[in-house]
């Protein structure tokens, strides 16, 4: 009975460290009054505070909340990984649906997680943060914060749409669709771009399980890896009875982890993360947790000297190819960061493509959006405007507030309103004025500054068919006004490509 209350003991923490990540994520919109901060679990993240600092030569001490996560493991282990990380919670769920029920170990792939996270260390130590590739935490936070919460506002809108139309209570479901409306993206429907990459990459993640419990775990998650390093030195661990073990190995055919070694004594403790398994399902109770004299404490490293040689030629060469690689932002004019990010050298270093941004931005004016390869290789899925889509609020600057790195510098309002993206231009062959003599103040009319950047000039126009006058609106920009918010591309009424648009012209970066 006192080992079931343990196992429900773990449970519970999972599911109440699962529920507080998903409740940081219902924070994140607008109008942003947050009581738990958005980024908690990303401050507290080791990988991302290490990583991103190193390669962006920098340092802040919100990151120093990481320190209890990183220090964790000299006493209690990877139990991190076994009863707070969201990732690990959500593939114990998939487990108990997809996972393969057969023993099957592949213990000789896991330095793999070692590898990948010596990998992203000397990168960083080059100058490019890739932690956001394999950094589970946001890889959840981007999955859920995005993806998820789209999915599950357009299925409950459609189920509560359904029984509207049916004529089910339908003030009562009007009032339950607004109260969700407003919980999750209280302007517009969402609109994302790039949903296809976090998809796929959060379902390898759980499919993994197909291969065998947790392989993610097991093998591939650097922060895992890096408990794992510093949970060599726990003295807390599981021990065994050897006279009351009777070798009928369930412990280690059940390990989700294949901690267990082949006496079924031994527990390579940089695996093992403390999930109590093994110790409910002894058939005669041989198995406890407890401390260790130091003397026990410390195991092998996975990495070999020549494994590592290996690794670090291949990020020496591995950054090069990222910093030559063609596809570069300065190569155009029309992909736009966020108001108040770095300069781009500064703002790759720094982003950890978590999502929080375009999360955010959807709930208010919706022009952020993930990029593909419009940034190049190494800005793969960072934050870019696409007015077409949506346009950056006036009155907005939550991107700059939640971002848990500051790759998007916090502004208050005053200053985010004076900051230029960019400058707005019309294509004179599109414009609806230039191109058919005709009135539209569209853009004129949205355009949200208090002195507008748009400016009309009335003209006389003679028809050459008809010799027929009338009275033309011109507009024009007024560059120094202008902050590129965006406003005017999404707004203008072409189909197709549109007669005004946004270049980085004159953009302010910090």
């Amino acid at each position: 009975m006192k080992k079931n209350r343990s196992i429900t003991f773990r449970r519970t923490a999972q599911i109440a460290f699962l529920g507080l990540f998903i409740l940081t994520i219902l924070q994140a919109t607008y109008p942003f009054h947050p009581w738990i901060p958005p980024e908690l679990f990303l401050w507290a993240d080791p990988l991302t505070a290490i990583v991103t600092q190193l390669a962006g030569r920098f340092f802040d001490p919100v990151f120093l909340i990481a320190l209890l996560v990183l220090f964790s493991p000299f006493v209690f282990g990877r139990a991190f990984c076994g009863w707070i990380c969201p990732l690990g919670t959500t593939i114990d769920i998939s487990d108990r649906i997809i996972a393969n029920k057969n023993y099957r170990s592949f213990r000789k792939y896991r330095s793999l997680k070692t590898i990948i996270l010596v990998t992203i260390v000397l990168f960083a130590l080059f100058g490019i943060q890739l932690s956001w590739y394999m950094d589970p935490l946001p890889i959840l936070w981007r999955s859920l914060g995005i993806l998820g919460m789209s999915f599950f506002f357009l299925l409950t809108d459609t189920v509560l749409n359904g029984f509207i139309n049916a004529g089910i209570f339908p003030d009562t479901v009007l009032n339950i669709q607004d109260k969700i409306s407003f919980a999750l993206f209280p302007v517009a429907t969402p609109r994302f771009l790039m949903l296809f990459l976090p998809f796929f990459i959060i379902l390898g993640i759980l499919l993994l399980s197909k291969i065998s419990r947790r392989f993610w775990c097991r093998n591939l998650c650097p922060l895992g890896a890096l408990l794992g390093l510093l949970s060599k030195f726990s003295p807390f661990q599981r021990v065994v009875n050897e006279e009351s073990c009777t070798s009928c190995s369930i412990c280690q055919k059940k390990c989700k982890m294949d901690a267990i070694e082949d006496d079924f004594y031994s527990t390579e403790k940089s695996e093992c993360i403390l999930c109590l398994n093994c110790c409910k399902d002894c058939p005669t109770d041989a198995i406890t947790y407890k401390f260790q004299s130091p003397k026990t404490m410390r195991s092998s490293i996975d990495l070999t000297r020549r494994s590592f040689i290996g690794t670090g030629t291949a990020a020496l060469f591995g950054s090069s190819l990222f910093r030559l690689n063609i596809l570069n932002p300065s190569g155009t004019d029309r992909l736009i960061r966020p108001p108040g990010a770095l300069k781009e050298d500064d703002f790759m270093e720094r982003c950890i493509r978590c999502g929080e941004c375009v999360r955010i931005c959807a709930t208010s004016g919706g022009c952020l959006q993930m990029s593909l390869l419009e940034t190049g290789l190494e800005g793969l899925l960072t934050p870019i405007s696409k007015f077409r889509i949506g346009y950056c609020e006036y009155n907005c600057n939550l991107c700059g507030q939640i971002c848990p790195t500051k790759a998007i510098q916090p502004l208050n309002l005053e200053e985010k309103q004076e900051i230029k993206t960019g400058t707005a231009i019309f294509l004179k062959d599109r414009c609806i004025p230039y191109r058919l003599n005709e009135d539209c103040i569209v853009c004129e009319e949205h355009c949200p500054l208090p002195k507008k950047a748009i400016i009309l000039e009335v003209k006389e126009f003679i028809d050459p068919r008809t010799r027929e006058k009338r009275m033309v609106s011109y507009p024009y920009i007024n560059p120094d006004l202008c902050t590129g918010c965006g406003i005017c591309e999404n707004k203008c009424p072409l189909e197709g490509e549109v007669g005004i648009i946004i270049t980085r012209e004159g953009e302010g970066r910090f």
